[in-house]
């Protein structure tokens, strides 16, 4: 069987004018950022480095990477100076907005925004998956419906992930302790048609970057506490397992049969190279 883990940007440079915590201009501060990329162009998963330069220590950073629409949480370190650095990277394609809010230490802050593109490169794109099998298949999955009802089969879903990447030092955590939910599937209901089309659904990976992972399970609603409840189809912990890609990097075939004998499981991927 194979390892099994568990669940779970110078640039188009704009620095606003410093602000409080509400957003509005405060004339009396006089922190001033700025913040540039080591890049303005990267390919999937491919790591950018945004350097945060401040006229003081900066006491908190935080970023966003849609815009400004979402922010990661602050982050204040006793290790900061005046310069920090930032590690981030992308999964889908197109222009983006990177924005760095840093705050000193009297909470003046200052959003600075940065743009970049991110192309294909050498990513592949996942275009289908399809579970053949996998333990106890055909039998009782939800207890609570008799075997006469066909609820009593598993609701089959799947999710993929990828390793966390560490935004402040770079490095890229196991999965097994920091997984990163990078996609999560349609239900498919009581076994039914257990294949799944992700043409549209832009999955790109590079795997001279990082390795996928995936888990299949069966979703159970919520239970009395309102808290998704699943099945865990892969018989964990631990609970998810690596797609080994890159051993098919040479030969590309556009479909890729994998097996996990010792828990039934087979499944099929589709990929574009």
């Amino acid at each position: 069987m194979n390892t099994k883990i568990a669940f779970m940007l110078i640039i188009l440079f704009s620095a606003c004018s410093p602000s409080d915590n509400n957003g509005n201009p405060d004339q009396s501060s006089t922190l001033e950022v700025s913040v540039t990329a080591d890049a303005t162009t990267v390919t999937i998963d491919q790591i950018i480095i945004l350097t945060a330069t401040a006229n003081e220590t900066i006491n908190e950073i935080s970023f966003s990477k849609d815009g400004g629409v979402t922010f990661s949480n602050a982050i204040s370190s006793s290790s900061f100076t005046d310069t920090v650095n930032l590690y981030l990277d992308f999964d889908t394609l197109g222009s983006k907005s990177i924005v760095v809010k840093v705050t000193n230490d009297v909470s003046d802050v200052v959003d600075s925004t940065v743009n970049i593109t991110v192309e294909r490169g050498n990513a592949i794109k996942l275009q289908s998956v399809q579970l053949n099998s996998f333990y106890d298949i055909g039998n009782t999955w939800d207890l609570e419906y008799p075997t006469t009802d066909p609820n009593h089969l598993a609701d089959v879903f799947f999710v993929l992930l990828k390793p966390t990447l560490n935004a402040f030092d770079g490095t890229r955590s196991s999965v097994a302790f920091s997984p990163r939910i990078w996609y999560r599937s349609a239900i498919k209901e009581n076994e039914s048609s257990l294949s799944w089309n992700l043409q549209n659904e832009d999955l790109y990976i590079n795997i001279e970057e990082l390795t996928p992972y995936i888990a299949f399970a069966d979703d159970d609603g919520v239970d009395d506490f309102g808290i998704p409840a699943v099945g865990d189809l892969m018989l964990g912990s631990p609970s998810a397992s690596m797609i080994p890609l890159g051993d098919y990097y040479l030969s590309q075939p556009n479909i890729i049969t994998l097996e996990e004998p010792s828990i039934n499981l087979e499944y099929v991927i589709g990929v574009d190279w």
